[in-house]
């Protein structure tokens, strides 16, 4: 079948546009197969990536007909795609029923229609480091421009990875740079612990650092990290001890505060009971004034009485005088 160049060239190179922003290796993978499949009009691709020290394992695939062809070759270890990976060349089957060496593979795989294979290494510093892999549903004679294409899908696979491997080594770099200025961090803070309470300069205080890494044998960093954490736990649990004083002065100041409404309270109850006391008082004294008034009223009614019964009595007496004068005077005439 042949294949348009053209649009081999435009889609590697759409491809390597999007190398920068490639920070998802899988989803790039992932795209350079589903491309592959598009331009080369095959029915499957896959991808398989060296893990470690181990054999390359499949890492994207474009449909379970391709998961399934490289995870059997990866169960038997043999197929093309170890082949292609371990001699470093591409390996072109054009009918898998038809090639005895992988009838094993082939009583797994073609009951799913797996005819036509091809596996190109992927290289990374000129080292394979795995393989890009299509397969077809009927038998195909690859052409030289169909290997040569899946070499350019392979290259653009082979610089995502190198794309990647460049950005996990910055990202490590910046992780320990970090971790450096971290580290840093801690050592001036407990030398500045050191020499706040020991009352030494913060050279003295980091050789004692020093002293005590050395002999516990461990990183300065972490020492350093312990003494201002031991000092933050000490501040902290004095701070809480002064809250606590703090809080219990509030609660006695707030305790005797009560105490002495209490008292204001009840001095003004006594008050006012005393006011309404001396109120009663003053209204039985008044009673009594009263009572003692309209006795004295009564009293000097009596008196009064009396003193016109005397005067009354006076005047009988005053006539009985004139009376008896008059007698006397009529009994002797002159």
């Amino acid at each position: 079948m042949a294949v348009d160049r053209h649009s081999v060239a435009r889609t590697v190179s759409e491809l390597r546009a999007a190398l920068p922003e490639a920070d998802d290796l899988l989803a790039g993978l992932l795209r350079v197969a589903e491309a592959t499949r598009t331009v080369l009009e095959v029915d499957g691709v896959g991808l398989t990536l060296v893990h470690e020290d181990s054999p390359p394992r499949w890492v994207a695939a474009t449909d379970a007909a391709m998961e399934l062809l490289e995870q059997v070759q990866q169960d038997f270890g043999e197929g093309p795609y170890l082949q292609a990976y371990a001699q470093d060349r591409a390996v072109a089957i054009e009918d898998l029923q038809a090639a005895p060496a992988w009838a094993r593979i082939d009583a797994v795989v073609g009951q799913l229609h797996i005819r036509g294979l091809v596996s190109v290494p992927i290289r990374l510093a000129g080292q394979p480091v795995g393989t890009l892999d299509v397969y077809s549903s009927q038998p195909r004679a690859w052409t030289a421009h169909e290997l040569v294409a899946m070499g350019e899908f392979a290259t653009v696979a082979g610089e995502l990875v190198h794309t990647n491997v460049e950005l996990a080594t910055r990202e490590l770099e910046v992780a320990q740079l970090q971790q450096a200025l971290t580290n840093r961090i801690w050592i001036e803070q407990a030398k500045g612990v050191l020499a706040a309470t020991q009352g030494t300069d913060p050279e003295v205080a980091f050789q004692q650092l020093r002293a005590r890494a050395r002999s516990a044998s461990r990183k300065l960093a972490e020492v350093a990290r312990e003494v201002v954490q031991d000092a933050q736990r000490q501040r902290l649990a004095a701070q809480a001890l002064d809250d606590t004083r703090v809080r219990e002065a509030k609660a006695r100041a707030l305790a005797a505060e009560h105490t002495l409404a209490a008292a204001r309270a009840e001095l003004a109850r006594r008050r006012a009971a005393l006011d309404q006391a001396q109120v009663t008082a003053d209204e039985r004294d008044r009673v009594a004034d009263e009572r003692n008034h309209a006795t004295d009223e009564r009293e000097r009614s009596v008196a009064e009485r009396e003193r016109a019964a005397d005067d009354r009595d006076r005047i009988a007496d005053e006539r009985d005088r004139v009376v008896d004068e008059r007698g006397r005077t009529a009994g002797h005439p002159d």
